[in-house]
């Protein structure tokens, strides 16, 4: 479609230009990870907001036939329930007003573009308790303002509203002290302004840039939820001597082979994998073709679904007893989905952050006639929350913000709790826990005073910068001395997927000489990119 033509948008050109967005998005995709106010390896706004796209684009599907406002009511169902971390839920939102704009319309003009434009930032605005300027919400509602009187054709409106959204972008430092401290602007209001670029260079006809030069930032794989059964295949493809892989190539291999929730991520010198497939044999093949394999992780999602039907299937035609109460749990590595489970919790393992439709099933998996979910990330808040507007009569979040507040809420509960006692207990037990998160520093940074190199180890207390030391384990005592306070009684240290040996061998000692007063408990935790999480209480 080129700009002379664009005077309003079908269903098919809506989806056109959100396929091209999702692609312009995926390029920048390292560059929005990277800019992280605090600068912790498992950034993932790009890759929250790219999988909450790219799930509203399934939800819409063909778009040969039917209404813009029904394909944009459509991807907003889709995107309401793939939406990944705060970042994707916003995103979800504004994409929900967007569609209420172009409600019942056959085709979006200009004026219905820039209607639904200010639409999406109202709801998105809407939607959030307490509304940050500096935000994501700010580049919404700044792109939305540039368009408002929608004269023109719809590029010019998409004209207005992309190149608004980049100024306001770079405005981000001066509206939020914390962006103008660490140095970055906004990482959400930078893939509000890509997405708008993109739907710009879609209907204008503009082809795509080459890839930007972004930084190497680790970029976590998170979990793709799938409607279906069938295969889930993920493994690591590495580059052989020669060429570098080519991941573009490697996505439309797994497309032509009917893949479906594909996700690859990396750089030309590896790439990690994820497909669901009804055989996994292409998959395979397709990876085995751009380099070589290793990591390989096959599930069976028909016989892990059969698996959770028996269990739940009444004995003998006699219906089971359902529990009063049960608990989710989010977990980031095995060790501390065994502590959840240990604790009668489901445990949903998570690479990434989990969708509000990752919830609702596990919830619903919990057999329970209500059931706590507990987040245990910032981040993953809002996707829960969402998840109880969607089934309010069976969800409560308790909004646990880390895995140390998850365990002490899940033992504050048991399943003969009457749920309104349950939920107080659990409320009253977070309260009471302090996190330390130990990592290496993803890039030069100062913030609050602490300075950090690039790959120097740092540790956050209650999800802020604390300390910097030369080594993970100095990181940790510097952060739990100012964590240990009167009624400190127990610490509690997961150990991460990376901690050396030797490390460990004489970290318990270290504590107990550094917090004498406190009881000390090491356990195996796996989760990647922290090497240690600890908790006070």
């Amino acid at each position: 479609m080129t700009a002379t033509e664009a005077t309003a948008l079908t269903a098919a050109a809506l989806r056109d230009a959100f396929g091209v967005a999702a692609r312009w998005l995926e390029l920048n995709r390292d560059a929005i990870n990277a800019i992280n106010v605090y600068p912790v390896p498992d950034g993932d706004t790009g890759t929250n907001m790219l999988l909450t796209l790219r799930a509203a684009i399934d939800a819409g599907g063909g778009a040969d036939a039917g209404t813009a406002g029904a394909y944009a009511q459509a991807c907003a169902r889709g995107a309401l329930l793939g939406a990944r971390g705060n970042s994707g839920v916003i995103l979800s939102q504004m994409l929900r007003g967007f569609a209420a704009g172009l409600d019942g319309l056959e085709v979006a003009d200009a004026p219905a573009l820039a209607g639904a434009l200010r639409s999406a930032a109202d709801t998105a605005y809407a939607a959030v308790s307490a509304p940050v300027e500096g935000t994501m919400l700010t580049v919404m509602r700044d792109a939305a303002d540039a368009a408002a009187d929608g004269t023109g054709g719809v590029i010019d409106v998409l004209r207005s509203a992309a190149t608004e959204a980049l100024v306001s972008v770079d405005r981000t430092p001066q509206l939020l002290p914390r962006l103008r401290e660490a140095g970055v602007v906004d990482s959400g209001g930078l893939g509000v302004a890509v997405i708008l670029v993109g739907l710009r260079m879609a209907v204008a006809g503009e082809p795509l840039p080459p890839a930007p030069p972004t930084p190497r930032g680790a970029v976590d794989l998170a979990a793709v939820t799938h409607e279906g059964h069938g295969y889930c295949t993920e493994y690591v493809v590495s580059r052989r001597d020669g060429a570098p892989l080519d991941e573009a190539a490697l996505i439309a291999a797994l497309d032509a082979a009917g893949g479906d929730s594909i996700l690859v991520v990396g750089d030309p010198d590896a790439l990690h994998v994820h497909v669901h497939l009804d055989d996994p044999g292409p998959a395979l093949t397709a990876g085995v073709a751009a380099g070589t394999l290793s990591g390989i992780k096959i599930d069976n999602m028909q016989l892990q679904h059969e698996a959770w039907s028996a269990t739940h299937r009444a004995t003998d035609g006699v219906a089971a007893a359902i529990p009063a109460i049960g608990v989710v749990a989010v977990a980031a590595g095995l060790g501390i989905a065994e502590a959840f489970r240990a604790l009668g919790a489901v445990a949903l393992l998570a690479d990434g952050k989990p969708s509000p439709a990752a919830f609702l099933e596990a919830a619903r998996s919990a057999g329970s006639k209500r059931v706590f979910l507990l987040p245990n990330d910032v981040d993953a808040i809002m996707a829960a929350d969402q998840a109880a507007r969607e089934a309010p009569d069976l969800l409560t979040v308790i909004p646990t913000r880390s895995i140390p507040a998850g365990i002490a809420a899940a033992v504050a509960s048991t399943p003969d709790d009457a749920p309104d006692d349950a939920e107080q207990a659990m409320r009253l037990a977070i309260d009471g826990v302090r996190c330390i998160e130990v990592t290496r520093s993803a890039r030069a940074v100062q913030i609050g005073g602490v300075a950090a190199r690039q790959g120097q180890p740092i540790a956050l207390l209650d999800g802020r910068l604390a300390a910097s030391a030369e080594t993970l384990e100095d990181a940790l005592l510097v952060a739990l001395q100012s964590a240990v306070g009167p009624s400190a009684e127990v610490v509690s240290v997961y150990l991460g997927q990376d901690v050396p040996e030797e490390a460990v061998a004489s970290l318990r000692a270290r504590i107990e000489a550094a917090v004498p007063a406190l009881t000390v408990e090491l356990i195996e935790g796996g989760q990647p990119y922290y090497p240690y999480v600890a908790g006070v209480e």
